[in-house]
């Protein structure tokens, strides 16, 4: 299998720093581009509750904040500065964003953590990693951090 592109999609849980050092190695022994995914979660319910400049400012703020999280990647993963990689933050519902990111741009290998800072809803909604699962072509691997 020929792996030039691997898509890891981050919410900054354990579990996705696992699956982004499982695809970090994948990317060093197979020369690929990683492309790394942060969805920034459109808390749609604030705005009810905010006057629509309080809401913008928040959400703003918070891609700003993931944006400078990104960028510290390379002090948390030194292989970064080894391999070619690229960023990009999303807002929205997490699963939707990253089948939309596999439509406009495909890989050949997706690697994403089992479940992520709210695995406390999967019992209720599933995984994201479910969602994706089920509902693309694209090779995925899951992973799970272990206990």
């Amino acid at each position: 299998m020929d792996i030039k592109t691997i898509l890891i999609p981050i919410d900054f849980s354990e579990n996705s720093f696992y699956a982004l050092e499982y695809a970090l190695d994948l990317a060093a022994n197979h020369g690929s581009t990683v492309r790394i995914l942060y969805v920034n979660r459109d808390e749609s319910m604030l705005y009810h509750y905010l006057s629509t400049s309080e809401y913008e400012a928040i959400r703003d703020r918070a891609l700003e904040d993931a944006k400078a999280m990104l960028k510290d990647l390379e002090n948390k993963f030194p292989k970064l500065k080894e391999i070619d990689y690229h960023y990009h933050v999303r807002r929205g519902v997490p699963y939707v964003e990253i089948l939309e990111e596999l439509e406009k741009n495909p890989v050949d290998l997706v690697v994403i953590g089992s479940h992520g800072k709210h695995a406390s809803k999967k019992y209720f909604y599933g995984t994201t990693a479910e969602k994706v699962v089920r509902r693309t072509d694209t090779t995925i691997l899951v992973t799970r951090k272990p206990d």
